[in-house]
């Protein structure tokens, strides 16, 4: 029996209730300060958005955005709230905002009088006195570290890990808006395509809408067999993963209309879903241009050979369309790569307030090398590597390529071009 009294127990279950309120309260404006940031593509306006939410997240005084010069091999500043946009360098290792660069880990200062690592440099520039820093680093898309986002002299006590982990939540939503900012100004510099390029950007982000309906039957499947609590564990896994992407897509969308780009996008990756739910496959990420399938559930050999089945029949009804279809380029061509392995599959859970999201993905070398082989192709030639070789070599036409070398991969690869199914193997 619990022999606390009724009245304290009140008490603290009134705390608690307070506690997890303000959490939730908290996670809500965060949820909202990202579509704040991601929606704004403007860059002037986008840092004095950033530092504004970051304040108005994590209660602080001030906050700053350096980002990496790698020219000079240092970090500068855009904007310091409720200072002029004026311009501060620093070396790109010295500070607590070095350091976070450096290490690529956050960072809480308490007491900047007694910490080494700050460099107080930066305040008898500004004028403004820092008392105390939450520091996190800027990673872009590629997992470079762009910059350092930083909250100083929170109002109420010292920064804590629950303001690290807002601030960085905060700082991917910072890093996806610079980057797409960054793109975005290199575009304004010709001002006379400057409308054109706002259409386009409109015209991908409704493409790449219609393709993110394509959702993994393995979620499907989880959910029903239990809607009430959906594993998440990853776990090492037999798998083929066929990587397939438009070749000079980027050139595409800046020379042509994207409403035709957008049909030709939406025309033939309808054939290739087809193609790929007749083999198995499903589809694990989307991009404007490009898709990443699965192939798993049977013993090794067969994965590879759904895998390769897949993409014979998608490199066949690419030929189809180029025939019946009319477009300004010219042809369409594809990248198509596949490799086989034991990658960890699985499936992410992301949770907030707004609901849960599902993900689910392959992990390891073997989809890596899938990624890395599907780059060396060209012209719709469907490259595989030495183990989906090995579980198909009976059912195909292949050439060997020979030993190639893949972006960071160390030793070469030895790539196969799988030209056909031999009539055994339909």
């Amino acid at each position: 029996m619990d022999n606390q009294p009724k009245s304290t127990r009140h008490i603290g279950r009134r705390l608690a209730d307070r506690i997890v309120h303000e959490q939730n309260r908290r996670y809500e404006k965060l949820l909202q300060v990202g579509q704040v940031i991601t929606s704004e593509i403007d860059m002037d306006r986008l840092f004095s958005v950033i530092m504004e939410e970051t304040n108005r997240i994590l209660d602080s005084e001030r906050s700053t955005i350096f980002l990496y010069d790698d020219a000079e091999d240092e970090l500068w500043s855009l904007v310091a709230t409720g200072m002029n946009r004026e311009e501060i360098r620093i070396p790109a290792n010295t500070g607590v905002a070095g350091g976070v660069f450096q290490h690529r880990e956050p960072i809480i200062v308490k007491d900047t009088g007694r910490d080494t690592r700050f460099f107080s440099e930066v305040d008898s520039q500004t004028g403004f006195q820092t008392k105390d820093i939450a520091a996190v680093p800027l990673i872009n898309r590629e997992g470079a570290c762009i910059g350092v986002l930083e909250a100083l002299n929170k109002s109420a006590g010292v920064f804590g890990a629950e303001d690290l982990q807002l601030l960085s939540a905060m700082s991917n939503y910072a890093a996806i808006a610079l980057e797409n900012a960054r793109l975005y100004d290199d575009v304004k510099e010709y001002s006379d395509k400057l409308k054109k390029a706002v259409e386009d950007i409109d015209s991908l982000e409704r493409m790449k809408s219609q393709l993110t309906k394509f959702v993994p039957s393995s979620i499907k499947k989880m959910v029903e067999e239990s809607y009430t609590e959906i594993g998440c564990e990853k776990s090492p896994m037999d798998i083929s993963v066929l990587f397939l992407d438009i070749q000079g897509f980027s050139r595409l969308t800046e020379r042509y209309d994207q409403l035709m780009v957008n049909d030709m996008v939406e025309t033939y990756f309808s054939e290739y879903l087809d193609c790929i739910n007749r083999h198995g496959g499903e589809i694990n990420e989307t991009s404007g241009d490009g898709l990443m399938v699965i192939f798993k559930d049977d013993a090794t050999e067969e994965n590879a050979r759904r895998a390769v089945r897949a993409g014979v029949e998608i490199v066949s009804k690419t030929g189809e369309l180029n025939r019946i279809r009319d477009y300004p380029w010219g042809e369409v061509n594809l990248h198509m790569g596949i490799n086989s392995g034991v990658a960890w599959v699985g499936c992410t859970r992301m949770k907030g307030l707004a609901g849960e999201r599902y993900t689910y993905t392959a992990s390891g070398f073997p989809t890596v090398l899938a990624a890395r082989i599907g780059a060396m192709s060209t012209d719709t030639r469907l490259y595989c590597g030495d183990n989906t070789f090995a579980c198909v070599k009976s059912i195909c036409e292949v050439e060997c390529l020979g030993p190639r070398r893949a972006k960071n991969v160390a030793e070469p690869v030895t790539v196969y071009w799988i030209k056909d199914l031999k009539i055994s193997g339909l």
